[in-house]
Order: C-alpha cells, then sequence, then structure tokens
C-alpha cells in the first residue's frame, strides 16, 4: 500500500498543534482550527459549484459580460482572505510583482491599441496565485470529492442529454438562451453544437457546461483525479461512458499522454481491464452512436479551418504573420487583448492557446516571466506532481486558458492554494502519490 503523500518534504523538528488563543484550552483551539478548516472547504466547494454549474452566465458589462464564476471566485477568495485563511508565498509574490511590471510595460508601449481590461483581468486572475493555506489539511480531499460529485452530475444529465435528443425537441436541452435572456449568457461560446454541419443532432454539453469540448475536459479530469484517489469505481465507469457523447477531442488528449501512466502507477489492472472492454463495446456499437463524428476528429488537423488546426497550429501562423516583423514587438509584445484583435483580420480561425497569447500579447520577455511564475504556483509543493501535470497537459491544450477563470479556480483549489507555508517548504519535487492511500481495485 502507498504512503500517504506529505504536502511538504520537511517535518517539523519538534511536534506542532493548533496556535492558543489567551485563556483558551488545547481541545478549545483545536476545536476552533477543525471549524475554521470546514469553513475553508465550503467556500472553495462554491467557487467550485459556480466554475461548473454557473459558467455559461455572466453580468454585462459594456459591449462584452463579466463571467458569473469569476466574480464568485473572487468573493471567495477576498472572504478567505478576511478570515486569514491565508498565508503569502514570498517567492511566488515577488514573481508576480515582476509580472505585473512587464504586463504593465507592454501595455504602455502600445498604448492607444492595447486593452486595459484585458489587463486587468490577466492581474486579477493570477493575482491569488501569491496564497498559500494556512491550514491546507483536509481541503484537497474534500473538494476532490465535490469535484468528483459534480462531474458525475453533468456526466448523467449529458448522456440523458443525448439520447433524449432522438425523442424531442433538441436545441432545448442544450441551450438556455430560450430560458434566459440573453445578456446573462456568455457569448461567443458553441454551446448547442452539432454532430456534423448538417446534422439535426447535438454533441452533448453536460446541460450546464459551455460547449462540449469543456464537458470533455471535465470527463477527463474526473478520470484521472477518480483513478488517482479511488482507482476503478462505478463512478469511472459512468464518466467513460459519458465521454463519447461530446464527440470532442480536447479531453481524449489529456487522457492520451497521462491516462496510461497514471494506470501502471496506480496499478490499476481492473480498469485497464474494463476500459478495454467498454472500448471493444464502442466500436463494435459505434453504428448507434455515430462513432464517425468522432473518430472524423483525428483528420482535422489537414484541414485549415478546423478546430484541430484553430486550437492548436494557428497561433503559429498569427504569431508568424504580425509579431516577428519588429524587433520591439518581439520582445515586448503587440499589448494586452492585442491577440484577439488580429484574429479577427486573419481569413483563418485561430483559437488563443496560452502559449500563443502570452508570447504575441507580452512578446519574449512577458513569456520569460510569465512561465517560471506560473509553472512555479502549479508544481512547487503541490500536494500531487500528477494534479499538477494533469493541470499543465490541459492549460496548453483545452485552449484559451490564458484567461479562463474556470480552469483557474481547479488550479488554485487543487495545486496552488494546499500548500504548507513556505517557511517549511524546500526545494524537492512534488510527490506524485495521491494523498488517498485506497488501493485501485
Amino acid at each position: 500500500m502507498m504512503s500517504p503523500l506529505r504536502l511538504d518534504a520537511s517535518e517539523p523538528v519538534f511536534p506542532t498543534g493548533p496556535a492558543l488563543s489567551f485563556g483558551e484550552e488545547p481541545e478549545q483551539a483545536a476545536s476552533r482550527e477543525t471549524a475554521e478548516a470546514a469553513f475553508v472547504r465550503r467556500c472553495l466547494m462554491v467557487a467550485l459549484f459556480a466554475s461548473i454549474f454557473l459558467q455559461r452566465f455572466g453580468l454585462p458589462a459594456g459591449d462584452d459580460s463579466i463571467a458569473l464564476n469569476l466574480i464568485v471566485t473572487l468573493v471567495v477568495m477576498l472572504l478567505l482572505a478576511l478570515r486569514g485563511a491565508f498565508v503569502l508565498d514570498p517567492v511566488r509574490t515577488a514573481m508576480f510583482f515582476v509580472l505585473a511590471t512587464v504586463v504593465s510595460l507592454s501595455l504602455a508601449m502600445n498604448a492607444g491599441a492595447a486593452s486595459v481590461p484585458s489587463m486587468a483581468l490577466m492581474l486579477i486572475i493570477y493575482a491569488p496565485f501569491i496564497f498559500s493555506l494556512r491550514s491546507p489539511e483536509g481541503v484537497l480531499e474534500g473538494c476532490v470529492r465535490a469535484f468528483q460529485k459534480m462531474v458525475l452530475v453533468c456526466a448523467v444529465l449529458g448522456v440523458a442529454q443525448y439520447v433524449a435528443q432522438f425523442f424531442m425537441n433538441s436545441a432545448d436541452l442544450f441551450t438556455f438562451s430560450n430560458i434566459v435572456p440573453k445578456e446573462f449568457l456568455l457569448p461567443n461560446f458553441n454551446t448547442a453544437n452539432p454532430l456534423t454541419w448538417d446534422s439535426p443532432y447535438f454533441k452533448s454539453n453536460g446541460f450546464f457546461l459551455l460547449e462540449p469540448s469543456t464537458f470533455s475536459q471535465y470527463l477527463a479530469i474526473a478520470i484521472i483525479l477518480e483513478l488517482l484517489f479511488f482507482g476503478a469505481t462505478w463512478r469511472l465507469l459512468l464518466y467513460f461512458i459519458a465521454l463519447p457523447t461530446s464527440y470532442s477531442g480536447t479531453g481524449l488528449i489529456l487522457l492520451l499522454f497521462l491516462l496510461p501512466w497514471v494506470l501502471l502507477h496506480r496499478r490499476a489492472y481492473g480498469a485497464i481491464a474494463a476500459m478495454a472492454a467498454v472500448g471493444v463495446l464502442a466500436l463494435v456499437t459505434g453504428g448507434l452512436w455515430n462513432a464517425d463524428a468522432l473518430l472524423n476528429r483525428i483528420n482535422e488537423f489537414g484541414s485549415d479551418n478546423s478546430s484541430a488546426t484553430a486550437r492548436f497550429i494557428a497561433g503559429a501562423w498569427l504569431i508568424g504573420q504580425f509579431l516577428l516583423s519588429s524587433a520591439q514587438d518581439v520582445l515586448f509584445g503587440l499589448g494586452p487583448g492585442s491577440y484577439a484583435q488580429h484574429a479577427k483580420l486573419v481569413p483563418y480561425e485561430a483559437h488563443d492557446p496560452a502559449w500563443a497569447k502570452i508570447l504575441f500579447e507580452y512578446g519574449l520577455l512577458g513569456s520569460a516571466v510569465f512561465w517560471p511564475f506560473f509553472l512555479t504556483a502549479l508544481f512547487r509543493a503541490s500536494p500531487s506532481g500528477w494534479i499538477s501535470t494533469a493541470m499543465l497537459i490541459g492549460y496548453m491544450t483545452f485552449g484559451g486558458m490564458l484567461l479562463d477563470p474556470r480552469l483557474q479556480i481547479l488550479i488554485l483549489i487543487f495545486c496552488v492554494l494546499p500548500k504548507r507555508p513556505a517557511a517549511v517548504q524546500d526545494s524537492t519535487p512534488p510527490g506524485w502519490a495521491p494523498l488517498s492511500t485506497r488501493p485501485a481495485l
């Protein structure tokens, strides 16, 4: 059986207990800290809930919308800060202020064309990365369990949604546009996405999620977490059953890169056998669920206007077309918000992968500052290297993740916040074992 993961590599020399207030008994102090830990978990679960079930909603702000789940996350972070739940990590704090300086410099050098709101959103989203929880015990485990249950709800609804469209008006199953005023729904998302351009049927989006690709991504993360913490369970089977109904490849990419190593690490031979059986069954019954619509995604890399090309390749085209002609632009970028502005000028569709957006807008200097900050927050003293690696793969492949508040809250809760204060950290790599000691079935 695997030994429990330690959140830091070094143990205190002397036993430590809860901090005592004046006149407080040790039992009272322990009870107080238990109540505080429960409060922290509940607050972070609220942010998780908003990032999943409220992600389609926004509040109007001029010509754009502010994501409702971002507002909830910021309120939760402020509330926890006021309760004294955080400590500042000095290394990440210093790196963040260097990043803020470089971002502001890029804005100043592109004054008149750059977007102040884009820069503000960048700093607002990454400011919480300087914090760690003062008492992280139990937070990660509780939030993982909550996340798995929330995604399970989406998985069940996603399968039901996919099946139900064959018996009723399908459009109403996939979008809230006939229920919620459009000004309170985030624009420019392909929520109701047909299987093919002329198909009357739609890819499942888990009912609450923004797009089928988002459904695929959350299912992939849930599969990795389920195997790491709980092994081969009935929930795992439901996640796998729901995954092909999204007909999306981004979640599959995460699983392709990480799942084989997680299975071998967990010695999850039962899960390997079950997935092989499900795979064979899926191939045999492919005609019933339009498997060709999913398998055809592999050929998208050969098409200039495909989703795969827009997500993974077009960013390099955009950089070559607009950035490389000026040494100043290469060094400092074209300024916050410039990627979206220039993407409108080209005849091909170009999504904004994090690596391309940070380079395009903030140049080599911005990239040289941002990535060490982000990777330090993600991996240094991480509760689990597996989770950090899963988040990094998602961050690089899901598309549009640089300023996406949905993935950011997962990174915060699973990788950044549940760490010991910097005073008790050392420079050893993060542990790779999950916190759960339950063996895979």
